[in-house]
């Protein structure tokens, strides 16, 4: 297990890394898969170049029985088929933090148990998920860590100590299976996509808000002139007019 572990940490790219990869392939129809992993399914999703205006495409989910991840052989042929049919050239793999913490729960746990059951579960070659020549990052689509710190409250120095531990709760009632664990279920899959395409491409993103659709100019008329046209001759309305 730590020897997949080592492997998988080899294999992380800077998510700078997986953006640049698609910037030089845009052209030839490259994509980049994005994936959202819950205790129950794994959300997928692929999308090209934010400049060609495709957008992002959800596809149909990996769902796993017993709320219990299983990579096995059908999930894995899984993944060769949509990187052999939409030419993946990068990977985006949401993370969720602990909204409150920043801290890496379950979710996280999950995310990294994943991984690498499919580093253990495959052999080196192209059409593998978690090749060398497809970058493959891990992205906080919630933005967590820059929320802590920029709030001092938040913020948790190298001995643990966080100045919100020690302030009392206003709730009523707290379910940590609900708010540490499953921070995973408060995002989905073309979130993860969205977030990660504004931050790398944001002049894309600029220019498509500034657009302003031009309608065409219809020359109008007040009421009463329309009123006093429509009128028969010399009736009051014409009359009072003159």
């Amino acid at each position: 297990m730590h020897e997949n572990f080592y492997k998988l940490m080899n294999r992380l790219s800077n998510p700078a890394k997986v953006a640049s990869n698609l910037d030089w392939k845009r052209f030839s129809g490259a994509t980049l898969l994005s994936l959202n992993i819950h205790r129950n399914r794994i959300g997928i999703a692929v999308a090209s170049h934010p400049a060609l205006g495709d957008g992002c495409h959800e596809l149909e989910p990996l769902r796993f029985a017993d709320d219990h991840i299983t990579i096995d052989k059908n999930c894995l042929e899984r993944f060769r088929n949509i990187i052999d049919q939409y030419k993946v050239c990068g990977v985006v793999v949401s993370w969720p933090l602990q909204h409150e913490t920043g801290r890496m729960g379950a979710a996280c746990g999950r995310v990294l148990y994943a991984l690498e059951e499919i580093v253990d579960k495959t052999a080196g070659g192209e059409d593998n998920l978690l090749s060398t020549a497809r970058p493959l990052c891990l992205w906080d689509s919630g933005h967590i860590l820059p929320k802590q710190k920029n709030n001092p409250d938040l913020n948790v120095d190298s001995f643990g100590r966080c100045a919100q531990y020690g302030k009392s709760s206003t709730k009523k009632e707290h379910f940590a299976s609900k708010e540490q664990y499953h921070e995973d279920e408060l995002t989905v899959v073309q979130q993860v996509w969205n977030d990660f395409a504004k931050q790398h491409w944001p002049d894309v993103f600029k220019a498509r808000s500034q657009k302003v659709k031009v309608t065409p100019q219809v020359k109008t008329q007040s009421l009463s002139t329309y009123v006093k046209k429509r009128a028969p001759k010399g009736s009051l309305v014409q009359m009072s007019s003159r």
